[in-house]
């Protein structure tokens, strides 16, 4: 009886340890399915992250400012700048044959050249002054349009400016505007509060606008 009592509990066991077994080797096989799922997943994760590093170098070379594609894109405006700046300067007949802008830190070094000779902005006359600003606005301009530039609207460009470099913005407008050459002509629109700038000059249409309590009155000089 004992043996047979014994041989049952044997059995017993058997059966739980079966049904131990059986779970273990169940969740062994959830356990390697999971796993081939995170090596998946791990497999896309390094691909993302090489995704990543390549949009970080894309960024830093193409949109930093200081990147290798940043300072060619400037150096390449400052060049075009430059050398529509100095054919203004020709046509205004000035003693500036050459004007020459660089990159230097984080400013621009304007530099003006009379055959080989470097001038110093500060020792130019205020008419001269006036030329490099205006000649490198049109350079600007230039760069900006990407076409023939012959029309220009500015807006109180005498603002800042003394007496005499009043006047003379006024005469070197004059200058490009009486250019012979059908292509290198400009209109201009002047738009300013300081009407004494067009004393004794050639401008041919002056404008002045009054404002009243009826509205606006326009009159022609």
């Amino acid at each position: 009886l004992k043996n047979i009592e014994s041989k049952d509990s044997s059995m017993t066991r058997l059966t739980q340890i079966n049904q131990e077994y059986g779970e273990i080797s169940g969740n062994i096989k959830k356990a390697k399915m999971e796993l081939e799922k995170l090596g998946s997943t791990l497999t896309e994760l390094k691909h993302v992250e090489g995704y990543v590093t390549e949009l970080e170098h894309i960024q830093e070379n193409v949109y930093n400012r200081d990147g290798p594609v940043g300072k060619s894109l400037r150096s390449w405006a400052l060049e075009i700048i430059s050398q529509k700046a100095s054919e203004y300067l020709e046509k205004l007949n000035t003693k500036i044959q050459r004007i020459s802008l660089s990159e230097k830190t984080r400013d621009v070094n304007i530099s003006c050249y009379s055959r080989n000779t470097t001038l110093d902005l500060e020792s130019l006359s205020g008419g001269e002054q006036v030329s490099v600003a205006l000649a490198l606005r049109l350079g600007m301009s230039h760069l900006l349009g990407a076409s023939n530039l012959n029309f220009m609207i500015l807006d109180e460009p005498t603002a800042h400016l003394d007496s005499e470099r009043r006047k003379s913005l006024v005469n070197v407008l004059s200058q490009l505007t009486n250019l012979k050459e059908d292509d290198s002509s400009m209109q201009f629109i002047i738009i300013t509060h300081d009407a004494e700038i067009f004393d004794d000059s050639s401008v041919e249409n002056i404008y002045k606008f009054e404002s009243n309590p009826n509205g606006t009155v326009i009159s022609r000089l």
